[in-house]
């Protein structure tokens, strides 16, 4: 009876070769972890990629961020230290100001006691003539 089971087997595997396919050795449930193996290989690959581009973009736009914040941060200084220079010159060009229209005012009291004795000289050129 061996003899039967083993031409059994041979003839089996000559058909086999006959047809071309080979049965696999591993279980149906095998071959499909190994693909699932093989696709969550392929997921990881991507999402690996994915992250490394993620942290890459990450890294520039926090570069540019702190770029961006150092000028604005030295603009900021720049302004401060301008807006105390007009506020010096504002304080200084109130002052004289406030000096010139004291002047002003002198002046225009001077102006008005000219105008008084202006007519009391005409008074008295009218007189005379």
């Amino acid at each position: 009876m061996k003899r039967t089971g083993s031409r059994a087997r041979l003839g089996a595997q000559m058909a086999k070769k006959k047809t071309g396919k080979k049965k696999s050795l591993q279980p149906p449930w095998e071959t499909l972890l190994e693909g699932m193996r093989s696709q969550n290989r392929a997921t990881i690959e991507s999402v690996e990629a994915n992250r490394l581009a993620l942290e890459q973009r990450i890294d520039r736009l926090e570069r540019d961020t702190l770029q961006r914040d150092s000028d604005l941060a030295m603009a900021i200084r720049d302004l401060r230290s301008t807006v105390q220079e007009n506020s010096a010159k504002i304080d200084t060009h109130g002052a004289a100001i406030r000096d010139l229209q004291s002047d002003v005012r002198g002046l225009s009291a001077r102006v008005e006691s000219l105008a008084r004795i202006e007519e009391r000289v005409t008074a008295l050129e009218r007189r005379l003539a």
